[in-house]
């Protein structure tokens, strides 16, 4: 890359990523980047499988996910028994301390 200018590396390397090893962060390639010893050179389909499935596989995916039946899940709250409101005596004798009889 040398005798590049600035755009004419970046338009070379727009496909080449770099990921961070400690924690796998995907950032664009960048020389500063590039020279830490953190990150790691990695291909767009590296970086990003999602972007390269093939059709076969979705169609796959798809076919499994419309075969599964799934059930209903019951939300409804009638069997849950409400508790009833409890107050200590202490806090009741607390409570009325001071009010007149």
């Amino acid at each position: 890359m040398a005798g590049n200018t600035i755009r004419e590396t970046e338009k070379i390397m727009a496909k080449k990523y770099l990921r961070n090893k400690m924690d796998g962060f995907i950032y664009e390639w960048h020389p500063i980047l590039a020279d830490n010893p953190k990150c790691e050179d990695v291909t767009e389909e590296e970086a990003f499988p999602e972007r390269f499935v093939k059709p076969e596989q979705i169609e796959q995916v798809t076919k499994t996910r419309a075969t599964r039946k799934t059930k209903a899940l019951n939300l409804s709250t009638d069997d849950i028994v409400e508790e009833p409101a409890y107050t200590s005596p202490e806090l009741k004798a607390n409570a009325s301390k001071g009010l007149p009889k």
